[in-house]
């Protein structure tokens, strides 16, 4: 059975930092934003903190909970034509989890987990075309990850990691964490 790391966190936890090791301890990461980025551009649609959220929310009401984890079905069967082990990058919600075990694979949630306020200066300090510079933008984006049903995945995680401490300590503990499940059967 394949695993699937389905990455999770509130904006500014670390999500981004932990793809980015994974990706150098050669685990494929499949970012489901960059999923989302991927179509709006297709569209020929304007990309900023808004425009993605409230696209995202318009395709699943019009198509359903599982539309972002439809756009990476087929790649992550790419993926697992070479490896075991994929992580998903940014899942928000329950039934993209439950999609992963319909299609045969092994979910395991790793959440990540950071102060609001720490979140919050590293989104302004690291600019993504995604983010934002005001706390009210921020607290208007953290209302709509807690609509999409991000709460429930991170409550539901198999294994968390805190983000508080040095970025050393971190990449550590990430290593540490890709240790453990790769020796999961």
């Amino acid at each position: 059975m394949k695993k699937v790391i389905i990455l999770t966190g509130m904006p500014g936890s670390g999500k981004s930092t932990a793809a980015i090791e994974f990706k150098k301890l050669k685990v494929p990461v499949i970012g489901m934003g960059d999923a989302v980025r991927k179509e709006m551009r297709r569209r020929g649609l304007e990309i900023n903190n808004r425009s993605i959220r409230l696209f995202s929310k318009r395709m699943t009401k019009e198509h359903g909970n599982k539309y972002v984890i439809d756009l990476v079905k087929k790649e992550l069967k790419e993926v697992f034509k070479t490896a075991d082990i994929a992580v998903l990058d940014g899942s928000r919600r329950m039934s993209e989890v439950e999609e992963v075990k319909k299609e045969g694979h092994k979910p395991i949630i790793l959440g990540i987990t950071a102060d609001k306020q720490v979140r919050f200066k590293r989104i302004v300090k690291r600019k993504n075309e995604s983010d934002f510079s005001s706390y009210s933008e921020f607290e208007w984006r953290e209302k709509q990850e807690l609509g999409y049903g991000i709460a429930e995945v991170i409550a539901s995680a198999d294994y968390y990691l805190d983000n508080m401490g040095s970025k050393k300590k971190f990449l550590n503990d990430i290593k540490k964490f890709i240790s453990k499940v790769k020796a999961l059967k």
